[in-house]
């Protein structure tokens, strides 16, 4: 097929870009959107070569937008003008789409390699292929795999592949019978383990920003960082400039986009979890104000615990509790029960004294003064303490909000208006967690979890429940799964039972399992969407694994690290190529007026394939339907559900399961999980582009589902103990036969506690005189937050990376440690880990902390197929690693921040 050809020039003008506006998202002037908004217009456009989609220039695939086609080729981008959160507007990234499309980079047709050697600098000889025999080759090689024991094959996922959420590619793992279903992203996902201990959600926690006065962010951005069209920003935006009523204070090494439009707080990295603990400190002994009512009836905070750090139970096994009207010990749920005290201690509980947990946990960080944060963060103790005082000050203890719930009914609901949340910042360190954790403390102190200007869970609705102690009960990863010997999955998942992910450590254990305890190796391994090399940790043992594999396949949109080391290249359709469906739940960064009760589920009509490429989806069913495994997915899918988004699982009525024998369309199972959760299929979409559901205000709290004393969060963290003596027993059991690298048990498992304790970590070593005297950090940029969509090969995003930011594509020091090593601006340095080292030009500038490298953007590749340009940047990931010494010990997230010497190159 002749390849299309679009210049540079007539992309950006047929995309309207418009210079920097186009970084926080382009919308549509008003008059325009006035005139476009009605039904006739919008049908005109349609007729007129336009139709609907939505965009995955970014993992979060909120934003609906409209393609224009001319002659079967995208010419024209716009957001869709129709939807009540993004309001027609487009980021950078969304504005490039329509290069995503004519990327030159592009795996064009199927594609055999035939050079045996495999390696980042070996040229793999690519030959090729048709189709059938792509499909027939590795349909072959799986099949025997699976036959022989389907242990022995890894399948691999990530964000790459653009439609990761709106998607079944979980399933086929299922289908096939192999436990090594591993996703490539995900190590900096620390995020989900608190919040599915003290929330009950998944994937996470956000502000409510439709109330909320106070925000005390910690490493994240609240949406500038990312520059996410979708509503939030905006939403934010007016109540910063407009009504002029909230206030957010950004504690981070680096002055991002949300700190330099707001308070900049900064802080030495790795002095986070010692701040929030000074923060807590301050609250209980300095301001000693809280909401003792949420305390007393939302958290475990009266639960009486005994001397083993467990909640006293009673005669019937129910943690008890002191009522302080009569001065009786009673089971958590007592009817009779009515004034929980959190003061109490020194209660008989069945023959042993017990304290209420509050009295454990003030006394536990009466230690933490803020002079001691001080000398651990690098915040003056005086700032601490007026941080914990504002905090306090806009909570709005006491206060309340009537709204109406789906059934019409007016509920008086807590309004709080304080609130605190961390991310990579905080929680990708060797205390993550504990961070994390934390963050989850300062909100019950004011009661702002679940409820109006609270920190609220992506999933809402009566999601919350009590487990048999009245207490939030986990639905994720906070769930305690037991471990076991032998290990089964190549990640040594039984031993990590609350990770979210670590492909480094199944790479590891690829290349010598038998060391590790495994009774198979490794025989093949598909990948879609997914590069561990460059999106995780020691891309050179990552690579060196790979290529010892004996066969590999990839799902491939363009010629990447992954694609270089595979067998066979199953070439995939560009994202406008791609029929797709998303559904939009929540926030990913704050919810504001436009989308705390809004959900939206979005259609792409797909423009047609230039080369000879596959939908994914249709890729894994035609391997399924070649290695009869066609019944075994569909029991998969009716077992689990048609995944239609992130958060959003539609169950299929038994009536609607997907029959043996028949090979379903993505198509048809699309259509049967949408009319399934909306009521509505692929017909309304294609017709409308967009099917919008708005809950009733109140619904959109989780806490307004339960009445006082029936669901609980802990405050105190029994889960947390419990894991961890669970985990001790088994490894002091197994002590001669488990084997896992840099693990030392007692080191590993002090992290798992009941309340937070300061430790010190490696980090703490790099001052002065040590050989790695400097702290690296890395975060995101408008355009080039992730890897997912190949951003670092469009040229519209490096011309706005390179013109509107000066830290893009370098490596980012503080005048005053630039001034000591000797080192001026725009000089090539080397930054050297003891993982590895970079090179690259240095910017300076005092938006970061002094002793800190700073690298933004995921950027820097290790093969020169993606262009000379994305080869070029320097490449954080070089510089970390996935000891187990250094993940969080909990999530086994990877730590972000390693200590680091320059010098120049």
């Amino acid at each position: 097929m002749k390849s299309i050809q679009l210049s540079r020039r007539s992309v950006l003008k047929a995309a309207s870009i418009a210079g920097v506006a186009s970084v926080v998202g382009i919308n549509l002037s008003s008059a325009k959107a006035a005139e476009l908004s009605s039904t006739n217009k919008m049908k005109n456009l349609m007729q007129d070569g336009w139709r609907y989609g939505h965009c995955r220039m970014c993992m979060r695939g909120t934003c609906p937008n409209m393609i224009r086609v001319e002659n079967g080729v995208a010419v024209q981008v716009m957001g869709n003008f129709n939807t009540p959160t993004s309001k027609g507007a487009l980021c950078a990234k969304g504005n490039s789409i329509i290069q995503h499309n004519y990327n030159p980079y592009r795996v064009k047709a199927p594609m055999k390699r035939t050079n045996p050697k495999k390696g980042l600098n070996e040229d793999p000889g690519w030959v090729e292929i048709s189709w059938e025999e792509a499909l027939n080759t590795t349909a072959s090689v799986l099949k025997k795999s699976r036959d022989r024991d389907p242990r022995r094959f890894i399948f691999q996922i990530g964000f790459g592949d653009f439609d990761f959420f709106g998607t079944f590619l979980f399933y086929f793992s299922d289908a096939y019978g192999t436990p090594n279903n591993i996703k490539s992203n995900g190590t900096l996902c620390v995020l989900h383990y608190a919040s599915d201990l003290c929330q009950g959600v998944f994937p996470g926690v956000k502000p409510d920003a439709t109330h909320c006065k106070y925000i005390l962010a910690l490493g994240m951005n609240l949406g500038m960082g990312i520059a996410s069209s979708d509503g939030g920003v905006r939403g934010l935006l007016d109540r910063m400039y407009e009504d002029k009523d909230i206030k957010i204070v950004m504690v981070d090494p680096h002055c991002g986009p949300d700190a330099s439009k707001n308070e900049w707080v900064p802080i030495r990295p790795g002095g986070e979890t010692a701040f929030l603990l000074g923060v807590v400190n301050s609250i209980l002994y300095d301001v000693k104000r809280y909401d003792v009512d949420f305390l007393q009836w939302r958290t475990n905070a009266p639960y009486l615990i005994g001397p083993d750090g467990y909640y006293a139970r009673g005669k019937d096994g129910k943690p008890q509790i002191y009522d302080a009207s009569d001065g009786k010990v009673k089971s958590f749920d007592d009817k009779t029960l009515k004034e929980p005290s959190i003061e109490k201690a020194n209660v008989m509980v069945n023959g042993v004294k017990a304290d209420a947990s509050f009295v454990l946990i003030k006394r536990h960080y009466k230690q933490y003064t803020p002079e001691w944060a001080s000398e651990k963060s690098g915040i003056p103790a005086s700032k601490i303490r007026e941080i914990a005082r504002d905090f306090i000050d806009n909570a709005s203890i006491g206060e309340s909000i009537e709204m109406v719930n789906g059934k019409g009914e007016k509920v008086v609901l807590p309004k709080r208006t304080s609130v605190c949340e961390g991310k990579r910042g905080l929680k990708n360190l060797r205390d993550g967690v504990s961070g994390d954790l934390l963050t989850k403390t300062l909100n019950m102190l004011v009661g702002s979890m679940d409820v109006p200007g609270g920190m609220l869970g992506t999933q809402r609705g009566p999601f919350l429940s009590p487990d048999e102690d009245g207490v939030v009960a986990a639905k994720g990863e906070a769930r305690l799964k037991k471990p076991s010997y032998p290990p089964q999955h190549v990640n040594l998942k039984e031993y990590f039972p609350h990770k979210h992910t670590l492909p480094t450590l199944a790479y590891k254990v690829a290349l010598d399992p038998h060391k590790y305890g495994l009774e198979y190796e490794i025989d093949a391994l598909l990948t879609v969407g997914s590069n561990p090399i460059a999106s995780t940790t020691e891309p050179y043992v990552v690579a060196e694994s790979v290529s010892k594999i004996p066969f590999s396949a990839t799902v491939a949109y363009h010629y990447d690290e992954m694609a270089h080391m595979a067998d066979i290249l199953l070439p995939s359709h560009a994202m406008l190529e791609k029929e797709s469906v998303n559904s939009y739940e929540g926030a990913f960064d704050v919810y504001t007026k436009e989308t705390i009760s809004t959900r939206v589920m979005m259609y792409r009509d797909p423009i047609p394939s230039i080369y000879n490429t596959m939908q994914p989806q249709n890729i894994i069913i035609e391997l399924c339907d070649r290695m009869g495994m066609i019944n075994d997915f569909n029991d998969a899918i009716n077992n689990t559900g048609v995944i239609l988004g992130e958060v959003t699982f539609a169950k299929l009525d038994p009536k609607d399961y997907l029959k043996h024998g028949k090979k379903y369309t993505i198509s048809e199972i699309w259509d049967k999980g949408a009319k399934a959760y909306f009521g509505k299929g692929l017909d309304t979409m294609k017709k409308d582009g967009l099917i919008i559901n708005v809950m009733a205000p109140a619904d959109a709290y989780n806490s307004s589902w339960f009445k006082k004393g029936e669901t609980r969060h802990p405050i105190y963290f029994n889960k947390t103990k419990e894991s961890g003596d669970i985990l001790r027993e088994f490894f002091t059991e197994y002590k001669d036969k488990v084997y896992i690298p840099d693990f030392d048990m007692e080191n590993q498992l002090q992290y798992y506690e009941p309340m937070v304790t300061w430790r010190p970590k490696k980090i703490s070593e790099a001052k002065k005189g040590s050989k790695y005297d400097l702290l690296s950090i890395n975060w995101k940029l408008p355009i080039s937050p992730m890897r997912v969509a190949g951003d670092d090969q469009m040229p519209y995003l490096n011309e706005v990376g390179e013109k509107f930011d000066p830290s893009y594509g370098k490596i980012c020091l503080n005048s005053i440690t630039a001034k000591e090593k000797g080192i001026k601006e725009g000089d090539t340095i080397w930054v050297e880990s003891e993982n590895g080292k970079v090179k690259g030009d240095v910017h300076i500038t005092e938006m970061i902390f002094p002793g800190v490298v700073g690298f933004g953007g995921a950027l820097g590749r290790l093969v020169k197929t993606l262009g000379k340009k994305a080869a070029s940047f320097p490449m954080y990931n070089k510089l970390t690693n996935a000891k187990i010494s250094d993940c969080d010990p909990i999530s086994v997230g990877v730590s972000n921040t390693v200590p680091v010497r320059i010098y120049k190159a």
